[in-house]
């Protein structure tokens, strides 16, 4: 019997509690000052920064990019991004992963808005990619490389950053409905509205599917493993004054996936989880914007239970309690200090009845004192209930040539990831144990990067390349020995290569190609899971003024998985439609793994042959 953690009444009072709440937001004067042919990125120093002055390697994706590529789940639109790797236990639902550059899902940063969801009740606090919606999201940004300096334990991989829609005045919305191969329907909609004053931004979506089996139906496994999902996402913005301003956000995800046995095989397994945030923010500002403060508090919750025909149930829940405050000060024409402190408090009931709690310092001072660079130096001071103080540095640089369309960079930075709190509470018995661990230290990793990008005939080619390397000591992993053990040592190292070529007004072409060397440096093996060549090219076409197509490739290069045993390498190719009907009504269709490529991301699981989905979506 299913155990509901969160309430239908619950997630209704949340969503209440966002429609009618003050808090809102207010763009900042930096943000407002930048032209606005110039893209914007928040992730890489928590406050709007152009690309231009970045000097860390950074990703983005916007509505449109989902829209066009008619992306069901976060994870396929994340796989696409150099670097990136996905892993998932089968489709529809199947526990998914994502590398980056190597690190695991459990080594880094996942935001919704500024607020972390990664899963504290899981082995290595990691997030599931298998159930995050594309509705409503409005940005996604890709931070490479070690972040601790500003987020903390768990970001020595990277963060990824998802910010959703905001309200705007008046009152408009939009709708989206399809379905497909495997029985699929999916729907989604949402409304946004306001003034001057206050706005709102309200969406609502749902997938249901029969879906495939989990393990991989050639070798032997029929029966389909169906998957339901649904996800309630609510911010509210208003502006108080001309100096204060509020943001209230929240979300609530619920879904029920079939999976199989271990092997994997046929077996009649159910998992439900809830995930559930909610995080206040307040603006206040001086000095007609040169100081800047943030003030936020919010909370995240991640409730799982498995049912099995041959185990007893099994129940994960997780908490995580965070107060931050962050501090821009336009110290003068070339100096910008930003500074804050943060409390964290982490829980998994279902393991301990214990909770781990992190302080943190952290500063980072940027100069801008001659044309065209841009450098920064930051430190961050943490202070963890059980290990006590760790310090991180970082260091970048950037300049860029706006004459030429030149951008060179570079950063270093040290990073650390606490265990867990599975890590720190659990016993293994059954290798005779009767504590956890009491050595486990935590995970430390240092990192650098070098890249290049450059623009040609006037924008309309865009290339760079990045080379990265990355040092982990002190790698988690299970042992008979001791449980949980400070037991690998990991490099990872590669190049990045990206395209983007406008080759007419109605024709672009993209692409990327990473290589990624990964390697345990105890015993010299390759990583399992991390291929050493990935690509992913696509072509968009607009055809006329109310057809567009789009045709995309992705190549994921041969991997080692468990057991030493290798997974052969894949292309998969999909196409995409869309046709306008009218100014405010589009149809659209699709074709995915249009060749019935027959291959596994994870050894024994499955992936869907040649499927076909249409739809319609619209705005008001």
């Amino acid at each position: 019997m299913r155990k509901h953690h969160l309430t239908g009444r619950t997630s209704l009072l949340a969503f209440l509690i966002t429609f009618h709440a003050l808090p809102g937001y207010a763009e900042s004067a930096a943000e407002s000052a930048y032209v606005a042919d110039e893209e914007i990125v928040v992730t890489a120093t928590r406050y709007a920064r152009p690309l231009s002055e970045v000097g860390s390697s950074i990703e983005t994706l916007d509505s449109d990019d989902l829209t066009t590529t008619q992306t069901v789940f976060i994870q396929d639109a994340l796989q696409t991004i150099p670097g990136l790797t996905l892993n998932s236990n089968g489709a529809f639902g199947g526990t998914s992963s994502l590398r980056i550059r190597g690190a695991s899902s459990d080594q880094t940063v996942v935001l919704i808005d500024g607020i972390q969801i990664n899963d504290v009740s899981s082995p290595g606090g990691g997030y599931n990619f298998a159930h995050l919606d594309p509705t409503g999201i409005d940005r996604i940004e890709v931070l490479k490389g070690p972040q601790s300096i500003l987020y903390g334990s768990d970001a020595i991989g990277g963060v990824i950053n998802i910010i959703t829609a905001t309200g705007k005045p008046g009152l408009g919305g939009g709708f989206s409905v399809e379905g497909g191969s495997y029985n699929t329907l999916r729907s989604s909609g949402s409304l946004y509205g306001g003034n001057d004053k206050i706005t709102f931004n309200l969406s609502l979506s749902g997938i249901r599917t029969d879906g495939i089996s989990k393990a991989d139906e050639n070798d032997g496994n029929t029966e389909q493993d169906g998957y339901w999902n649904y996800t309630l996402h609510g911010k509210v913005r208003a502006r108080l004054n001309d100096t204060f301003s509020t943001e209230l956000i929240s979300r609530y995800t619920d879904n029920r996936n079939e999976f199989d046995q271990a092997g994997p095989m046929d077996g009649a397994e159910i998992g439900y989880s809830e995930e559930f945030l909610i995080g206040a923010k307040g603006y206040l500002n001086f000095a007609d914007d040169r100081f800047r403060n943030t003030f936020s508090v919010d909370y995240a919750e991640t409730n799982r239970e498995s049912i099995s025909e041959i185990f007893a149930p099994f129940v994960a829940e997780g908490t995580r309690f965070n107060l931050d405050y962050l501090g821009i000060a336009e110290l003068t024409r070339a100096f910008i200090l930003s500074f804050g402190a943060q409390h964290e408090t982490s829980k998994a009931a279902s393991v301990s009845d214990k909770s781990f709690d992190i302080d943190s310092l952290f500063s980072e001072l940027s100069w801008q004192g001659l044309e065209g660079f841009t450098l920064t130096a930051g430190l961050r001071y943490d202070d963890h209930s059980q290990y006590g103080a760790t310090t991180t540095p970082r260091f970048t640089a950037s300049y860029y040539r706006e004459a030429t369309g030149t951008k060179v960079f570079a950063n270093w930075a040290e990073g650390f990831k606490a265990p867990s709190v599975f890590q720190l509470t659990f016993v293994c018995t059954f290798c005779g144990l009767s504590a956890p661990n009491p050595d486990l230290k935590p995970e430390e990793s240092e990192g650098w990067e070098i890249g290049i990008e450059q623009a040609f005939l006037q924008d309309r080619l865009f290339l760079a390349a990045t080379y990265f390397r990355q040092d982990v000591d002190n790698m988690i992993d299970f042992s008979f020995t001791s449980g949980y053990d400070n037991i690998n040592r990991v490099r990872s190292q590669g190049v990045e290569l990206r395209l983007v070529g406008q080759i007419t007004d109605t024709l672009k072409i993209s692409g990327n190609y990473t290589y990624t060397d990964a390697t345990d440096r105890n015993s010299g093996e390759k990583l399992i899971r991390v291929p050493e060549h990935m690509a992913y090219g696509q072509m968009d076409w607009q055809a006329t003024d109310r057809l567009g197509i789009n045709l995309a490739a992705t190549y994921n290069g041969e991997e080692n998985d468990r057991g030493g045993q290798i997974i052969s390498s894949w292309l998969r190719i999909d196409l995409r439609a869309r046709y306008r009907l009218q100014d405010h009504i589009e149809i659209f269709g699709r074709i995915d793994n249009l060749f019935d490529k027959e291959y596994q991301q994870v050894l024994g699981y499955g992936t869907p042959d040649r499927s076909v989905y249409a739809g319609i979506r619209g705005t008001f």
